[in-house]
């Protein structure tokens, strides 16, 4: 059956406490569907503020604004663990250069040392804030912490779907310091912005897949997200206000030897007449950095062939998630991971430098 529409799951119904009443067994159920056909849904009810939501917006909005040489004070090549700002066009995705700008930020760590550790340790450190906002930092640190409770609970959920031990499936997150959060603060100029003019292939950014076990999408009203179908059809992720957009990641296909497969996405800059621009934060969860992945078999469901436009190989060839997080942020990020990085032809394995490159 071909799926023309993203289904909303009511968050509300699951309880923690007592997964099997009945209104979390239809839950379960609604995700199970939603899993297995689409990879995509909606949860509303999740209990997340409206005014966090609003001022988390409103925030970074105020950022982007700033005069570009002050948002370069926080630029990502700055920072070995890539968090700060990136310019228009400065990210690739599917071999094309993305008509977004951005902030990275995630869970706040100490820098860690070098020598001694894997270079994938070094993605946790510090991040980047905007002096300009003094209220920057707390409202996004507060809205990172309210969703990721938000996707803990839904990662729960899947572990009942995918009829794992929770304890078991949640321990590939290590403690509630090591489990990987990262977020990005996200503005997509419209198509005829007469300023910040995006690339003629209009993606805002191109067909990829999340590579971690989930991602949590607050969006604005203007639209422009598309999702790819198991048979290979586009449709639009419209916004829902206070709702989030959820989607699995490319580590629950591997964990369930593609028994759940992580759906293809797109966002398309849209055209209008008052250049009215596009604002999102997704949140992306993922395992601890030092995690092995497993791959087990899942008696849920088959295994199944899903289309897909993504073009650039992904990189979730090694069980150990760290590596894959850092091999995907040096494909993506290739200046910042020239400064930063440097493959080692002994041993084949990636280092981090000791004295940054110039810039």
């Amino acid at each position: 059956m071909t799926v023309t529409k993203i289904p909303v799951l009511d968050l509300s119904k699951y309880n923690q406490e007592n997964p099997n009443d009945e209104n979390s067994k239809e839950f379960l159920r609604e995700l199970f569907q939603a899993m297995t056909e689409i990879g995509f849904f909606y949860v509303k009810n999740h209990n997340v503020p409206i005014e966090l939501q609003q001022r988390s917006f409103e925030v970074i909005k105020s950022f982007f604004k700033l005069p570009l040489e002050e948002k370069l004070e926080i630029e990502l090549k700055n920072s070995p663990h890539f968090r700060g700002y990136s310019r228009l066009y400065a990210e690739t995705t599917d071999y094309k250069q993305d008509n977004r700008e951005q902030v990275d930020v995630a869970k706040e760590w100490p820098p860690q040392p070098i020598e001694g550790n894997p270079a994938y340790v070094q993605l946790r450190g510090p991040n980047q804030w905007p002096k300009q906002i003094p209220e920057f930092k707390q409202v996004i640190t507060q809205l990172m912490d309210n969703m990721t409770r938000v996707g803990l609970k839904i990662l729960k959920a899947m572990s009942q779907v995918l009829q794992i031990d929770q304890d078991k499936f949640m321990s590939l997150f290590g403690s509630e310091d090591t489990a990987g959060v990262r977020m990005k603060l996200l503005r997509y100029p419209a198509l005829n912005n007469p300023v910040d003019r995006p690339l003629d292939h209009g993606l805002g950014v191109g067909p990829h897949k999340d590579a971690g076990f989930l991602a949590l999408l607050l969006q604005d009203e203007v639209g422009g997200l598309q999702a790819q179908t198991q048979d290979g059809e586009w449709i639009d992720v419209d916004p829902i206000p206070n709702t989030f957009v959820v989607n699995i990641g490319e580590i629950l296909e591997r964990l369930t030897k593609k028994t759940f497969v992580a759906t293809t996405h797109r966002v398309l800059n849209k055209e209008s007449a008052v250049y009215i621009d596009r604002y999102s934060i997704p949140l992306f969860l993922a395992p601890a950095l030092e995690t092995k992945i497993p791959q087990i078999d899942i008696p849920v469901a088959n295994k199944k062939v899903v289309y897909s436009d993504v073009k650039e190989e992904q990189l979730l060839q090694n069980e150990v998630y760290g590596l894959n997080e850092l091999l995907s942020y040096i494909r993506s990020h290739k200046k910042a991971a020239e400064r930063w990085y440097y493959l080692d032809e002994t041993t084949n394995e990636w280092r981090r430098r000791v004295v940054p490159l110039p810039v």
